[in-house]
C-alpha cells in the first residue's frame, strides 16, 4: 500500500511540474516560492507570490481559492501594482479538519486582475504535504493582523484595531504585543491566548497635533518566551494641514486709533497667512500698516488692502494697523482759527486804487491821468479821525479839480519820492463808502507806461487806537492806436 502511495505521489509530481512549463496569456505573471509546505493539521502552509504586472498602467490584483478544505489568508488581501511593477504577497493555507493526514493536496489558487478582469488559477505551484502530528508539544505560532487608518489626522484620536491568532492547539500565556509607529503610536501589553483562539484588541492613542505629515509604519511584534515569534506592520500617513487662528485687539486715544492682529499657524505644516483690510480712500490716506500692505481687487473691481506672509507650524504673524486723524484736526482747526482770526483781526478799512488815461493814446505820448482811490468801511462798526494820503511819482504833478462834488486834498508836501497828498475824514459809518478823484499831468509824454504807488489810510478803529491800511499799487501800460490814413 505505501508502494502505491508513492506511484501516485511521483505521478502527481510529474503533472504538477510539465502544467507549470506551460505559458499563459495574461496581463501580468507571477511567481510561487513555498516558504512552509510540509505542515500537520494544526499549522499552516506559506507561500511567497511575487505578481509582476506587465501593463504599462496601474492595476490593482487579489488572491483567492474557491477550494473550501482550505482558508486562504492574503497579505495583504489586496494590493495596487504600478506599471511594469511587481509586489510581493503571502499566502497563508490552513487546513481544516476534514482532511486526511499524511497526503498531498494540490490547493487552487486563483490571481486576479481587477483592472482587466482576467485571472489565472492553478494548483500545480501550492502543493501541500499533510504530515501526521508527531507529537502533543506545538511550537507557538501566532498570525497579528493591524488595522488602521491609512490616512491620519493628528488632531482627531487614532484607532489602531490589533487582531490575534492562535494557530495551534497550544495555549499561550503571557504573550507580549508590541506595537511600534514613532513616538505616537508606541504600545505594548500582555495577553493570552486560549488553543485556536481569535483575540481583538481595540486601542485608541492621541496624537500630538504638530506631529509633522509625511508616511510611517506601525509594526506589531508579538514575543512569547523573549523570542519574536511573529511580525507584521501597516503604512499610514499623517495628514499635513494649516490652520490659521487670528485674535485681534484694539486701542484708541484721542483721534488715534490702534489695532493688533496676531495670526497663528496652529497647523503641522506650512502655510499663508493672510489678512484684508477694506476702507475708503480718507481712511486710507491716514492709515499706516506694519508691515505695508498691497493694494489688491477682487473680480468685481473692488479694492482691498491685503497683507500675507509664509508661516511655519507654531509661527506668529503680527499686523499693526494705526489710524490717526490727529493731523486732520489740527488743519481743520488751524483753517478755523485762520478764519477767525482773519476776522478779527483784519482791518474794517477797504482801499482800492486805479487809474485810466484821459484823452486819445496816440503815438505822440500820453500826459493826463486820471486816478480813483475808493473807501469802504466792511464793518458792523464806525471808525473816525481818517487820514488818507497818497504819493504822485515825480514824473507827474497834481492837478487841481475842476469837477464840482470833487474833494481837493488839504495838504500837499514835496518829497524824494514824488508829491504827498492828504485827505482827511471824521469818520466812515458801518458800511460806508467814499471815493477820491484826481488828475495828474506827465511833466514829459509818456511812452509805455507808468508805475503809481499804494495809498495809505490811517484811522482809529477804537479811541486811542490807530490802525492802517495799504490800497494796490496800479502798473498803467498803453496800447497807442495807429493814426488813420487819409
Amino acid at each position: 500500500m505505501m508502494r502505491n502511495g508513492w506511484n501516485r505521489f511521483f505521478l502527481l509530481f510529474l503533472v504538477v511540474s510539465m502544467l507549470a512549463l506551460v505559458p499563459l496569456a495574461s496581463a501580468f505573471t507571477y511567481t510561487v516560492e513555498p516558504l512552509t509546505n510540509r505542515i500537520t493539521k494544526s499549522d499552516s502552509a506559506r507561500f511567497r507570490v511575487v505578481v509582476q504586472n506587465t501593463l504599462e498602467v496601474e492595476d490593482q490584483f487579489t488572491i483567492s481559492s474557491r477550494d473550501v478544505s482550505w482558508i486562504l489568508q492574503s497579505e495583504p488581501t489586496t494590493k495596487t501594482v504600478g506599471p511594469l511593477a511587481s509586489a510581493s504577497f503571502i499566502v497563508e493555507l490552513i487546513p481544516k479538519s476534514t482532511l486526511i493526514e499524511e497526503n498531498v493536496y494540490i490547493v487552487p489558487v486563483k490571481i486576479k486582475s481587477e483592472k482587466t478582469g482576467t485571472y489565472q488559477e492553478e494548483g500545480q505551484r501550492f502543493v501541500i504535504f499533510l504530515s501526521f502530528l508527531q507529537n502533543s508539544s506545538y511550537s507557538p505560532t501566532v498570525t497579528p493582523t493591524v488595522f488602521m487608518d491609512k490616512v491620519v489626522d493628528p488632531r482627531e484620536p487614532v484607532s489602531v484595531r490589533v487582531n490575534l491568532r492562535n494557530r495551534n492547539q497550544r495555549e499561550l500565556k503571557d504573550l507580549e504585543v508590541v506595537l511600534k509607529g514613532g513616538p505616537e503610536l508606541d504600545k505594548s501589553y500582555m495577553t493570552n491566548l486560549l488553543p485556536l483562539e481569535e483575540k481583538v484588541n481595540d486601542i485608541l492613542f492621541r496624537v500630538d497635533p504638530y506631529t509633522l505629515p509625511g508616511k510611517r509604519t506601525l509594526s506589531i511584534q508579538i514575543i512569547f518566551d523573549n523570542k519574536t515569534v511573529s511580525e507584521s506592520s501597516a503604512e499610514y500617513e499623517i495628514l499635513g494641514y494649516s490652520d490659521m487662528k487670528e485674535t485681534a485687539s484694539k486701542t484708541s486715544s484721542f483721534l488715534r486709533y490702534e489695532n493688533t492682529f496676531d495670526i497663528l499657524n496652529d497647523g503641522n505644516e506650512p502655510g499663508v497667512a493672510e489678512h484684508r483690510f477694506e476702507m475708503n480712500f480718507v481712511e486710507r490716506l491716514f492709515t499706516r500698516f506694519s508691515p505695508e500692505a498691497l493694494k489688491e481687487k477682487d473680480s468685481i473691481n473692488k479694492v482691498y488692502y491685503v497683507i500675507r506672509k509664509d508661516l511655519g507650524p507654531k509661527e506668529i504673524f503680527r499686523i499693526i494697523t494705526v489710524t490717526d486723524y490727529r493731523l486732520l484736526a489740527a488743519i481743520i482747526a488751524l483753517i478755523i482759527l485762520s478764519f477767525v482770526l482773519y476776522f478779527v483781526f483784519r482791518t474794517p478799512i477797504i482801499l482800492y486804487k486805479s487809474a485810466e488815461p484821459e484823452g486819445k493814446r496816440t503815438h505822440e505820448g500820453l500826459s493826463d491821468i486820471k486816478v480813483r482811490i475808493y473807501l469802504k468801511n466792511r464793518s458792523a462798526k464806525s471808525v473816525s479821525n481818517i487820514r488818507l494820503t497818497d504819493t504822485v511819482p515825480p514824473i507827474a504833478e497834481l492837478k487841481k479839480s475842476t469837477h464840482v462834488g470833487s474833494m481837493d486834498p488839504i495838504h500837499f508836501s514835496k518829497g524824494r519820492k514824488g508829491t504827498i497828498a492828504r485827505w482827511e475824514f471824521a469818520s466812515l459809518e458801518p458800511f460806508e463808502e467814499r471815493v477820491i478823484a484826481y488828475r495828474i499831468e506827465s511833466k514829459l509824454k509818456l511812452f509805455g507806461g507808468i508805475k503809481l504807488p499804494s495809498a495809505k489810510a490811517r484811522f482809529e478803529e477804537k479811541k486811542g487806537r490807530e490802525r492802517v491800511s495799504y490800497s494796490n499799487q496800479v502798473n498803467m501800460t498803453y496800447k497807442f492806436e495807429e493814426p488813420k490814413e487819409k
